[in-house]
């Protein structure tokens, strides 16, 4: 039996209720020959009787399971595992469209690419989850064309575009495993630390305009909870090791990689304001032993100092800021 041309690889917790509408994008999909490799991550909910349903009627679905360890170590066992030329990571409660994985192969195959990107839309479950921010379209601001890896991430970086999230990129699986490539277990925000190398190490990426993936935004996930000593924990992780990977780069690559912790600090001030006082000056003293500091903007600077209830910095003081700098 010969491998499929396309891994895709499916890390799944606890999201029962849209599982099989997103596993159905996966397997509706027009191009064929693929393997559906789908890692129970520890789900107490029904994921694992509709996984065993689902596999039951589809050979190309390969069941893995452990215990709950995150998204990193569910996507690197996938990665472990995969037999395809190519790699699509997808998430358990998203939709992709059904040709999105045959226009991402032959693009691929016809230019030569390591690596195709496209974009995404969003939906929302319910009002509550409804809010601005998530904008994942890129049409229009970059072309067409055939890019060196390090010459992409600079200019989306440029026109504050770059996007690190995994759904949105289409792999040879024969770079990861060049770079040994995995992704940093343990954290949340670990593809800001796993996309910018693929970014960076890749020489032909090429660029689909078409919005492929829709992105389903929900109450208590991670793009909606509330920024926490969690989410600080996987940025400062995140920060570390872009600074020891960039030890043994060149200058271009270390200007490029100051350019994102420079985003990523600016990130990390802006949702930081729910946090302790005690919690955002150890903030500022990182950043100050850093070095990246400098990079923070002054509404940022402010809000991490401010002595204020989160409430009254959210109500007050981000408005002021707003309104004056309009």
């Amino acid at each position: 039996m010969t491998d499929p041309k396309v891994s895709v690889i499916i890390p799944v917790y606890n999201t029962g209720k849209y599982l099989e509408d997103s596993v159905s994008s996966i397997q509706n999909q027009t191009f064929r020959d693929i393997e559906i490799i789908i890692i129970n991550d520890g789900s107490t909910d029904n994921c694992a009787q509709i996984l065993k349903k689902l596999s039951q009627n589809d050979k190309r679905i390969r069941l893995f399971a452990q215990s709950n360890q995150g998204q990193s170590v569910a996507r690197n066992l996938g990665l472990d595992n995969a037999c395809g030329e190519y790699i699509y990571f997808m998430d358990s409660d998203d939709i992709l469209d059904h040709d999105a994985i045959n226009a991402c192969y032959e693009k691929c195959i016809l230019q030569n690419l390591e690596m195709v990107i496209f974009d995404a839309d969003v939906f929302y479950e319910d009002e509550k989850s409804a809010k601005s921010g998530f904008n994942y379209i890129r049409s229009g601001q970059i072309e067409d064309k055939i890019y060196d890896g390090k010459d992409l991430m600079e200019l989306l970086l440029n026109k504050n575009i770059f996007k690190a999230v995994p759904w949105l990129f289409f792999v040879k699986r024969e770079l990861l495993e060049k770079q040994n490539l995995r992704f940093f277990p343990g954290i949340i925000h670990e593809d800001e630390l796993f996309t910018p190398i693929l970014y960076l190490t890749a020489e032909r990426i090429g660029y689909l305009p078409k919005t492929f993936f829709h992105r389903r935004i929900r109450e208590n996930s991670t793009m909606t909870n509330s920024f926490s000593k969690k989410n600080l924990k996987g940025y400062f992780s995140v920060i570390e090791n872009l600074e020891a990977y960039i030890k043994n780069c060149d200058y271009r690559v270390g200007k490029i990689v100051d350019y994102l912790i420079r985003n990523i600090a600016i990130s990390i001030g802006d949702q930081a304001v729910s946090l302790t006082f005690r919690i955002r000056y150890s903030i500022l003293i990182y950043f100050f032993r850093k070095n990246i500091l400098k990079h923070l903007t002054l509404k940022s600077t402010i809000l991490l100092l401010s002595p204020f209830s989160s409430a009254f910095k959210k109500k007050v003081i981000k408005p002021l800021f707003n309104s004056i700098t309009k």
